[in-house]
């Protein structure tokens, strides 16, 4: 037993040996970090977190305009969701019960319906792909996380540990051909991520969209209730149309 047991773990060793040779452009202690974080991640049966944000739009009479953005975010898994965000232009929400995706904009008090699949994820690559809605930080809570930042990018490192706005984090840097991401997982039992930069290349520009994570709540009870929308008697109704039948 104890000689297969040594062969074992020789075959095991040697392998591990010929992966890092063949995969040294990404760097191991990142991969491990951030399969971590994503196991973490889809591992919780509810949470609830404030994200503050800035993002870069490009206006053709002065070129880059920064925007700043706050979203405080709940998720029941697998079928329940609320954003409430605070734009430059338009103060929204979003409610979401398993059922159809609710908004409301109390800028412009109106509100409309989205008929959606029954869980969290599905319903966010159907919102965007065909209403072009982003979700805030929705990428960390892929269980692919890692998977389609490998496929993205050319390189990936581990940078060491360093403090963030009072907090030790893990400093990974992710360079791919058209995208470049730095990312702070907080240094401690759930390594939940703390803060992203993404610089993207566009036609003229590097965009930059920035996030900064706080008040992370772990499997919190969330009253069903608050995945509701009670529609202001005031409101107007829209009707949203996918961007296929837009034109």
């Amino acid at each position: 037993m104890r000689k297969f047991l040594i062969l074992g773990l020789l075959s095991f060793l040697v392998a591990i040996s010929l992966y890092a040779q063949e995969s040294s452009h990404f760097d191991n202690r990142a991969v491990v970090l951030l399969d971590r974080m994503s196991e973490v991640i889809g591992e919780l049966n509810s949470c609830s977190f404030k994200l503050n944000a800035s993002s870069d739009k490009v206006l053709p009479e002065v070129g880059l305009v920064k925007e700043f953005f706050k979203h405080q975010i709940q998720f029941v898994g697998p079928d329940k969701m609320h954003i409430q965000t605070n734009a430059p232009t338009n103060n929204h929400f979003y409610w979401y019960n398993g059922d159809i995706m609710m908004y409301y904009s109390l800028t412009y008090n109106h509100y409309g319906f989205i008929e959606t699949p029954d869980n969290i994820i599905e319903t966010i690559d159907m919102v965007n792909a065909e209403y072009g809605v982003d979700f805030p930080a929705a990428d960390f809570f892929y269980p692919t996380f890692t998977d389609d930042l490998i496929d993205h990018s050319d390189t990936i490192h581990y940078l060491g540990l360093v403090n963030v706005d009072g907090v030790d984090c893990h400093h990974i840097i992710a360079v791919g051909p058209e995208q470049h991401l730095q990312l702070w997982l907080r240094n401690d039992t759930f390594t939940l991520p703390h803060r992203f930069v993404i610089l993207e290349k566009s036609e003229n520009y590097t965009l930059q969209y920035e996030g900064i994570f706080s008040e992370w709540m772990i499997n919190p009870y969330l009253p069903e209730s608050i995945f509701d929308f009670v529609v202001p008697e005031s409101a107007k109704r829209l009707t949203i149309v996918p961007k296929s039948k837009a034109n």
